[in-house]
């Protein structure tokens, strides 16, 4: 079978640990990263032994020239970035994922669709942990009924030792971070598709080992569910996990630094910092009926720091999917020419084949209504 080849563009965590990934998977020589930080890219080229390039991506000819080389391009760079280089790729005839996280973005993205499949290629944004992982499984869950009535998401990256006051440290881009606490949250209720104000509909949620956190309305981690399941689910959110009192206080800081983000993200950067070993906590819920019972269905993810690697939980839960992703794309497991996003297109058994296979482990838990 044909060598597959992949091109990930960013050396920085989330780079680095679809890199890993993939060496683990695929081989040293399955795949070349470029980076526009010299530093980043000697420190990955030492680290794993792979070919890295101190290329920045605005440099189109010899990006495309990359592109043209590669099966699929992995984008692990702010989300910023995803339209463009999904363009380019299109243009390149290579296939495309990106770890997503805004829903303008994306939205723009799926009206390429007829530009992929022009192309035959298949662009899947919105790869990561939520969107992404959570995604494909609740997406999956809803399989198992004849009619969910339904659907919730939990999800939270957060510090395995909190420090107060706000018991949380950044594990991703601040400006993703800011996006989802200041922008519309999509929801289901009654069928229709519903905008809720974010950092609201607060909510207790209890995890074994780390007792009662609390959920509160955040955007795009719903993604395209929504508009996939509008009419025949009743009910459908999202909302983010937390230690107690973390909504309050950062809707403080939030609500104080409005009209200023520059300064905003360079307030959250400071009082967020830390390198704290982390855990990403995942809940996944549908009620609905199976052959005429009501059945409760519950899918939940507890995933630790990998102190071996020194690889932090959001960057497994995060970089792992997407590189799940990619290697059932070039496989052939998803068939489809276009763009689709992950809960659009990706096989559930598969996936959650890929997760067990990196000791991401899915607990499933059923009960009767």
């Amino acid at each position: 079978m044909k060598e597959r080849r992949f091109l990930i563009l960013g050396a920085g965590m989330m780079g680095r640990a679809l890199a890993f990934d993939l060496v683990r998977s695929r081989g040293k020589d399955c795949l070349t990263v470029l980076d526009s930080n010299k530093e980043s890219c000697e420190s990955l080229n030492a680290w794993l032994g792979i070919n890295v390039i101190n290329l920045d991506v605005k440099d189109e000819t010899k990006l495309h020239e990359q592109m043209t080389d590669a099966d699929v391009v992995i984008v692990a760079l702010p989300y910023q970035f995803n339209l463009s280089l999904m363009k380019r790729a299109i243009k390149a005839g290579c296939n495309f994922c990106d770890l997503g996280g805004n829903d303008t973005i994306a939205s723009e993205q799926l009206a390429l669709d007829p530009d992929a499949k022009s192309a035959g290629v298949l662009c899947v944004p919105d790869c990561g942990l939520a969107p992404g992982m959570a995604n494909v499984l609740a997406a999956h869950l809803t399989s198992e009924y004849d009619k969910v009535d339904k659907l919730t998401i939990r999800v939270g990256g957060l510090p395995q030792h909190p420090k107060p006051p706000l018991n949380y440290q950044l594990v991703f881009s601040v400006g993703g971070l800011i996006n989802e606490y200041v922008e519309k949250c999509k929801t289901l209720r009654k069928g229709k598709i519903t905008y809720t104000e974010p950092m609201t509909g607060l909510e207790s949620v209890e995890f074994e080992g780390f007792g009662e956190l609390e959920a509160f309305c955040t955007s795009g981690g719903a993604a395209w569910l929504p508009e996939m399941f509008q009419g025949k689910i009743n009910t459908l959110d999202y909302k983010t996990l937390r230690y107690p009192g973390h909504c309050v206080l950062m809707k403080e800081i939030l609500d104080s630094g409005i009209g200023q983000r520059d300064a905003l993200e360079r307030q959250l950067t400071s009082k967020l910092a830390g390198d704290e070993e982390d855990v990403v906590l995942v809940n996944v819920s549908a009620e609905g009926e199976m052959r005429g019972v009501k059945k409760g269905i519950t899918l939940e993810i507890m995933d630790y720091y990998d102190k071996e690697n020194d690889i932090t939980a959001m960057m497994r839960c995060t970089s792992y999917p997407t590189s799940i992703i990619a290697q059932l794309m070039v496989d052939s497991k998803i068939p489809e020419h276009g763009v689709r996003t992950p809960e659009m297109c990706v096989p559930g058994d598969d996936f959650l084949m890929g997760l067990a296979q990196r000791g991401i482990r899915v607990k499933k838990k059923v009960l009767d209504l």
